[in-house]
């Protein structure tokens, strides 16, 4: 689970520097599902710690 985390923060700050440099429209969608992606093992993650 963590190297799927690694890799979906690697494909957020991708996507954002190609948002910055070539204004791509469709980075933004790949921006918010490796974020939101993100956030959901960082969540997932923090609820199976509370609950040990």
């Amino acid at each position: 689970m963590e190297l799927i985390g690694f890799g979906l923060i690697g494909g957020t700050v991708y996507a954002y520097l190609g948002l910055i440099t070539a204004k791509d429209p469709l980075g933004w969608p790949i921006f918010w599902s490796c974020a939101g992606g993100a956030l959901a093992i960082i969540v997932l993650r923090k609820k199976r710690t509370t609950k040990e």
